[in-house]
């Protein structure tokens, strides 16, 4: 792998959506899994909006999202919504919750049309016992949201707000990159409220920040756009 790739990979595995690119980054494919969805425990569509799990309750299972998105959130008591991640099309969630009995700690919410296929605990955990390259794709899954839940509390422990804005538009413009984003300005579709969200902090606060980049000729932002002008300073200063 070379240098500028491996980076790439660095900052997809740090960043806060889970889909495709990020499994591939590690070597992973959810064809694997195509095989297996007819042993489902029950298959599902779900509409935008939708919950899927709430605050205190267990899966007591996983899903394979074959359609759709799934965003991950901690609410707080003073309204502030940290979101955990985002999860895509080609991708499991729950994986946890075949793992231990306890409640989960986090709402998730269908925010694109999804169908999706429920494998009870039993079910999966036979599965995986009979099959290596499952357990691997299950325990990579595991291992990267892990990584990207550690950037996460690096980011709120010991970056402040400028330096935490600077990289999520980082990652996520290195997301961008191997998505066959060129070498001139990046656009990611992007609002204030969900960058705020990312970072578990209020709109205003967020805007105020965007604003002070602005100023320094790294981006710029319209509507629910945030365009990218100069994305090694802004590595620099999420990292200084």
């Amino acid at each position: 792998m070379d240098t500028k790739t491996k980076e790439l990979v660095e900052h997809i595995t740090t960043s806060i959506i889970f889909d495709k690119t990020t499994l591939e980054s590690e070597g992973m494919s959810s064809s694997i899994w195509e095989k297996y969805l007819p042993l489902c425990t029950a298959k599902k569509f779900r509409k935008s909006g939708e919950y899927l799990l709430n605050v205190g309750e267990n899966l007591n299972g996983l899903y394979f999202i074959k359609k759709g998105k799934i965003v991950a959130n901690i609410l707080g008591k003073d309204g502030i919504i940290k979101t955990l991640n985002y999860t895509y099309e080609g991708c499991t969630f729950g994986e946890q919750f075949i793992l231990h009995e306890q409640p989960g700690l986090f709402e998730a919410i269908v925010i694109e049309d999804a169908e999706l296929y429920y494998f009870d605990k039993k079910t999966i955990l036979d599965l995986i016992r009979k099959d290596f390259e499952l357990n691997l794709f299950i325990m990579k899954s595991l291992a990267i949201k892990a990584r990207m839940l550690c950037s996460q509390i690096e980011d709120m422990s010991i970056r402040n707000i400028t330096q935490s804005v600077c990289k999520i538009l980082y990652t996520l413009c290195c997301y961008e990159e191997k998505n066959g984003a060129g070498e001139g300005d990046i656009i990611i579709n992007l609002t204030h409220q969900d960058l705020a969200n990312m970072l578990g902090s209020h709109r205003v606060t967020v805007t105020r920040n965007l604003n002070k980049l602005k100023k320094m000729n790294l981006l710029d932002y319209k509507y629910e756009k945030i365009i990218i002008k100069n994305r090694n300073r802004l590595k620099e200063l999420a990292f200084e």
